[in-house]
């Protein structure tokens, strides 16, 4: 699935869209296909595109590749090892390394939750008057962040105008000439918690494309046509064994890269990082509000 999403983002490039990247009209079809990708069909999809594509190459070679028939000696055992070795290594690789970022965001996602309600919950130390102008701007802020936001990072993309009225909440913070000296404790860990919100709201934003490039994806595809193709030119007995030890080698590989598409794109996809937790505190702090 994902060579076919290059191969159309290539095909458009062709055709006079050039200020659209193949990778990013690759996260642009996830976006608009989302609603359709459920985990259970993504996985369906996948292992189909890589079956029909494996017994396809297959076919192909048994017809016209049948003068390059490797036979089944120790020199080709060897060969096929290394071949696998490697593949296998660049594989597990990039795999690990897409789940990781997949966690490593999801974790983001979550401190942004604490952090937020901690400075929420740090408003009750201020005058009224104060704790109510913070509590609206922190409110109407994670809001924007789930409703306006929340869409563009699925797109991979980024507006400035929806972190707004949190730059109004520091400003509020900065300004304020404590009444108290539990008010200078509270606008001093106010601050504090605003500087480290800064840092997870720019990792989170940053690093919400996809984690793999044109150059990684296509090495993947190259590398998996590679592998099956070695593996269809060796010599065998019967060929309907051929076709299944092909047919699970094809499967095999699709429940890997299965992995690799749920987690390449944190925000997009089948497996998508959801604002669960900025709903949660969200409607945490509508009851507040109503006590």
């Amino acid at each position: 699935m994902i060579l076919l999403l290059n191969d159309i983002a290539m095909t458009v490039s062709l055709q006079g869209c050039k200020s659209i990247m193949p990778s990013q009209l690759y996260v642009y079809l996830l976006y608009f296909l989302k609603p359709m990708f459920t985990i259970p069909f993504t996985l369906l999809l996948v292992l189909a595109t890589f079956l029909a594509g494996a017994l396809i190459i297959f076919f192909l070679v048994q017809k016209y590749l049948s003068f390059l028939t490797i036979e089944d000696t120790s020199h080709a055992t060897i060969f096929s090892f290394a071949i696998g070795t490697v593949f296998g290594l660049t594989l597990a690789f990039i795999t690990v390394s897409t789940w990781q970022n997949y966690n490593r965001l999801n974790s983001i996602v979550m401190q942004e939750a604490t952090n937020l309600t901690t400075i929420y919950r740090s408003l009750d130390a201020f005058q009224p008057a104060l704790r109510d102008q913070g509590t609206q701007l922190i409110t109407s802020y994670v809001e924007k962040v789930i409703t306006k936001e929340w869409p563009l990072m699925a797109k991979s993309q980024f507006n400035d105008q929806y972190f707004a009225d949190f730059h109004q909440f520091q400003l509020l913070m900065l300004r304020h000439n404590p009444a108290n000296n539990a008010e200078l404790i509270a606008q001093q860990e106010e601050l504090r918690l605003i500087s480290e919100y800064y840092k997870l709201r720019i990792e989170r934003i940053t690093t919400s494309k996809a984690a793999l490039d044109y150059s990684m994806t296509l090495t993947l595809c190259l590398g998996a046509f590679i592998f099956i193709l070695y593996h269809s030119l060796y010599a065998m007995p019967k060929r309907r064994d051929h076709i299944l030890m092909i047919s699970l080698l094809a499967i095999s590989l699709g429940l890997i890269y299965f992995l690799i598409v749920c987690h390449n794109t944190p925000f997009s996809g089948p497996n998508a990082i959801q604002p669960d937790e900025l709903n949660r505190i969200l409607e945490l702090w509508k009851i507040d509000s109503l006590k």
